[in-house]
């Protein structure tokens, strides 16, 4: 029966202790009545400022059972391996949900979840991430850089490529070796991207809930155009090198190098003639650094985003 399903809440943490106690008490506010646990990775072993957070809302009487597990190794893949470990470690576990700790859910985000994965037998639901950005960038620059973002209805999918809001049937890490998360991408971001690329290849059934949606916030470092031109070279360096590894059928380098050469075609005339518009000439400069990235990619370079966050 569903009110006999144990879900685990996971979330990795580095150094972010606000906004990891702003969701944890958005978690604590979720409309759920079945068990639920909540597991926080802490992926700062010196200052410990997640683990902090969290012992303190043990003091206070947290609502659901709340465990700190050490995720002794830099990187969010590391984190996330750690999460999945403690997690199924308790055969009674079910579902894992992951979100992210500088994020927060809605009351009904944990129901929508569950009631897509029961009506389409998925082993994989994600939902929306709407930002909510501390500098707003320019309406065009927005528009931009998010495009059709979010318009996906609830329903069966093709894939879900992130896990920063998504629901896992735990069976998908049980039958899978651990580590679940390449540390290869330790650095690089694209962890999730990669493990999951893997998981439809071999299979497995993704859904999308419309309705379980998270907010997430963005700081002034991440509202720059700067920023985004520096996090789309990141999206094409790591999918190349994701395409590269798995191979799967719709890839080959010819097919590959036809799309890199008909992007940059788009992205050169969204510069040039179409410069006029001003979301046009953004759009084109943010697939002319994705095109960057994946021709880096090819050639072996791999754009370790999170080398300063991790202290590399």
């Amino acid at each position: 029966m569903p009110g006999a399903e144990l879900v685990v809440v996971a979330i990795p943490t580095c150094r972010r202790p606000r906004t990891l106690r702003r969701c944890l008490e958005a978690l604590a506010e979720i409309d759920h009545a079945g068990p639920l646990r909540v597991i926080v990775a802490e992926n700062d072993t010196v200052g410990r400022e997640g683990l902090a957070v969290c012992e303190a809302m043990v003091a206070a009487g947290y609502r659901f059972p709340l465990q700190v597990v050490l995720a002794e190794e830099r990187g969010v893949a590391c984190a996330r391996n750690a999460l999945v470990r403690a997690a199924i470690a308790d055969p009674e576990v079910s579902h894992i949900a992951m979100i992210d700790d500088d994020e927060w859910p809605g009351p009904d985000w944990l129901g929508h979840l569950l009631a897509v994965q029961r009506q389409e037998e998925a082993d994989v639901v994600g939902g929306p991430v709407q930002r909510s950005y501390e500098v707003p960038p320019a309406p065009h620059v927005l528009k931009a850089a998010e495009g059709a973002y979010g318009a996906l209805g609830t329903g069966r999918v093709d894939l879900v490529d992130a896990t920063s809001n998504i629901l896992f049937d735990a069976a998908v890490f049980r039958r899978r070796p651990d580590p679940w998360f390449d540390p290869a991408y330790t650095l690089l971001g694209g962890e999730d991207r990669d493990f999951l690329i893997g998981l439809a290849l071999a299979g497995g059934v993704f859904a999308w809930s419309r309705e379980a949606v998270v907010r997430e916030d963005y700081p002034a470092s991440r509202c720059s155009l700067g920023w985004m031109v520096r996090r789309a070279y990141r999206g094409g360096n790591t999918d190349m090198l994701i395409n590269l590894k798995h191979r799967p059928p719709s890839f080959t380098l010819l097919r590959e190098g036809s799309k890199i050469g008909g992007a940059l075609g788009v992205s050169l005339l969204n510069m040039t003639l179409l410069a006029w518009k001003p979301e046009r000439r953004v759009a084109g400069l943010l697939l002319l650094a994705r095109v960057g990235g994946k021709l880096a990619g090819l050639a072996g370079l791999r754009y370790q985003e999170y080398r300063t966050i991790h202290g590399g």
